[in-house]
């Protein structure tokens, strides 16, 4: 099936620096400018599967996502949003990494499969890919070419 959203990207760092700020189930806010906090609900740890972040949006709104799958050797993971404010349900999203052994960058791809409900899937769609994941990923590339990540 193909995925509703899908977008991939080079940063320019290596594997071992980019996927530790991915596999950090808490992370997120310390690189991506869409959110404005993060935090794990109830015993949530930051790289076990089941764990729940409950993420602020800026300038509004809120997701609450669950990790469904961390695979380290295979650098992906996937996740779930369980409760939203946007318009959308059944959302199942994932983010694989994979080493560009020419140049020694990785290669990010995030995609992402939902429902729509009282809006557009086509805005929605574009919203998600641009707004979230291709914003997402160009803030972590210029923060890796800066060395401003922590990792």
């Amino acid at each position: 099936m193909p995925h509703t959203v899908h977008v991939s990207a080079i940063i320019h760092a290596p594997l071992d620096k980019v996927w530790p700020l991915f596999r950090d189930f808490n992370g997120l806010a310390g690189w991506h400018p869409g959110i404005a906090q993060s935090r794990l609900e109830a015993d949530g740890r930051h790289d076990a599967v089941g764990s729940v972040r409950y993420l602020a949006l800026k300038p509004s709104g809120f997701v609450r996502e669950q990790l469904l799958m961390l695979d380290d050797p295979g650098t992906a993971l996937r996740y779930s949003i369980i409760e939203t404010s946007l318009p959308m349900r059944d959302y199942i999203a994932g983010v694989s990494l994979r080493p560009i052994t020419e140049s020694g960058h990785t290669l990010v791809e995030w995609w992402a499969d939902f429902r729509v409900e009282g809006a557009e899937l086509a805005d929605v769609a574009k919203a998600v890919g641009q707004g979230v994941f291709a914003a997402g990923l160009a803030a972590l590339d210029e923060k890796v070419r800066a060395g401003s990540v922590q990792g």
